[in-house]
C-alpha cells in the first residue's frame, strides 16, 4: 500500500486540532490531507481522513445540538465507507466501518451501529495492519458494540461491556489513546445506565471524571461529561 507522508502529516495535525477543540482549523487540515492523499494515491488515507472530517462534524453537533452537522457527520462517514470499499484494499475498511458505526450511535439507530462495528471487528481481525488492528483498538470499537447491543435491547451485553472495558485498562497503549478510549468506555456505560441503574451509571461517572481530572489534553472529554452530570445528578 502507498503511504503519504504528506497526508499523514496534515491529517495528524487535524487530529490535534479537534481534539484541541479548534474545529475550523481541523476542518482546514482535513481538506489539505485530503488532496495530500488523492495526490500521492495513499486511498487508505483518503478514506480515513474522511472520517476524521465525520469526528469534527460530530463534535460540532454535540455542542450546537444543530442537526446540519448531524447531516454532514453522516455523509463524511458514508464517503470514507465508500472510497475505502472502492479502494479494493481491505485493510481500509475497518476503520470507516467503525466511524459509520458511531455516527449511527450518535443518531440513536442503534441496530445499524451494532452492524458495522461488528463489521470493523471483523475486518479488523481479518485483514490486520500495523495503524488500527492491536488488541486496544479492537477492545474500543467492541466497548462501542455492546453499548449499542445494550441501547438496541439486548441487556446481556452490559456484562460484555465491562469485559471490554477492562480489556482496554490492561492495554499497553499510549497514554492519550488510552485515557481518552478508557473515559469513553466509562461515559458511554454511564450513559447506557442512567435509567436502568442510576448507582452504576454514577459510579461509572466518577470514574470518568477522575481521568478527565487528571488529564488536561482530554478537552472533548470534559465537555461530554458536563452533559452527562445534567443528567445523572
Amino acid at each position: 500500500m502507498i503511504d503519504s507522508s504528506e497526508g499523514r502529516r496534515l491529517h495528524a495535525l487535524a487530529e490535534e486540532a479537534r481534539e484541541s477543540g479548534d474545529f475550523l482549523k481541523a476542518l482546514e487540515y482535513t481538506d489539505q490531507a485530503t488532496i495530500a492523499y488523492q495526490d500521492d494515491k495513499d486511498y487508505l488515507g483518503l478514506s480515513e481522513v474522511q472520517s476524521s472530517r465525520q469526528s469534527t462534524f460530530k463534535q460540532l453537533f454535540r455542542k450546537t445540538r444543530d442537526t446540519n452537522f448531524l447531516i454532514l457527520e453522516k455523509h463524511s462517514a458514508l464517503s470514507a465507507v465508500e472510497i475505502a470499499e472502492k479502494s479494493g484494499i481491505k485493510e481500509a475498511l475497518g476503520i470507516p466501518y467503525h466511524n459509520l458505526g458511531k455516527y449511527y450511535f450518535e443518531a440513536k439507530e442503534y441496530d445499524k451501529a451494532t452492524h458495522f462495528f461488528e463489521k470493523a471487528v471483523e475486518n479488523l481481525e481479518k485483514y490486520p495492519n500495523g495503524r488500527h488492528s492491536r488488541p486496544s483498538v479492537i477492545a474500543d470499537i467492541r466497548g462501542h458494540l455492546y453499548t449499542a447491543k445494550y441501547h438496541a435491547g439486548d441487556k446481556s451485553a452490559l456484562k460484555k461491556a465491562l469485559g471490554a472495558l477492562e480489556e482496554l485498562q490492561r492495554s499497553d497503549e499510549e497514554s492519550y489513546n488510552r485515557n481518552v478510549w478508557i473515559c469513553g468506555a466509562h461515559i458511554r456505560i454511564a450513559e447506557m445506565l442512567a435509567k436502568d441503574n442510576a448507582s452504576l451509571a454514577r459510579k461509572h461517572f466518577d470514574q470518568a471524571q477522575s481521568i478527565i481530572s487528571s488529564d488536561k489534553r482530554l478537552v472533548l472529554r470534559k465537555g461530554q461529561i458536563e452533559r452527562l452530570r445534567k443528567i445523572l445528578y
